[in-house]
């Protein structure tokens, strides 16, 4: 409650109800919230429910994601769910396009897990900081094979950073977190 993909959304309490008894694992390394929360959200299981507190405001016509990869597991016999995503929208409809893609280590060309990959509007003013100024758009983490997919997406240009982020602001902050960038990617809708 909220039903997935609701629109006109306008409360930060979630409650998923499954059919059998749940638990998360590693919810804080695991689950992703897009777009990124300043404030981290309170994901946690509570018998057959997971429950979600947004911290942050709601922003207006935007489409949110809670991409839970792996973290929600069986209660007895700790089987996975498995990329499993809940979205609500603030506005009328729900966003879904999708940005896919593979992060690889420049130097050895090794798949990089569980970094954080992230959208900035392309229409912004474009500098070399971008990615220590303005706040991500959209974001999700790789999994074991480097592959992440961005969902909720809206059409239009953005350009794309890998963030290896310490500090969990979603800002390149820190001499020792690491950064990649920077990708075009232009999504349009097929209507």
């Amino acid at each position: 409650s909220p039903d997935n993909k609701a629109t006109n959304v306008d409360r930060r309490k979630i409650s998923i109800l499954f059919n059998e008894y749940i638990k998360m694992e590693n919810a804080s390394e695991k689950v992703v919230v897009s777009p990124p929360q300043i404030e981290m959200p309170n994901i946690r299981a509570a018998g057959k429910r997971v429950k979600i507190d947004l911290y942050d405001s709601l922003q207006t016509n935007t489409t949110y994601t809670v991409d839970f990869s792996d973290a929600i597991v069986d209660n007895n016999e700790g089987n996975p769910l498995g990329k499993y995503t809940y979205s609500f929208s603030t506005g009328s409809e729900i966003d879904t396009m999708e940005v896919s893609g593979t992060v690889l280590n420049a130097e050895n060309l090794e798949p990089v897990k569980g970094i954080l990959v992230g959208l900035h509007h392309a229409d912004s003013t474009y500098h070399d900081s971008l990615f220590q100024t303005a706040p991500l758009v959209r974001v999700a983490r790789t999994n074991g094979s480097g592959q992440f997919t961005i969902k909720g997406v809206k059409p239009g240009q953005y350009r794309a950073f890998a963030l290896q982020d310490m500090d969990g602001n979603y800002f390149f902050n820190q001499k020792s977190e690491v950064v990649a960038f920077d990708t075009v990617v232009h999504t349009t809708s097929q209507r």
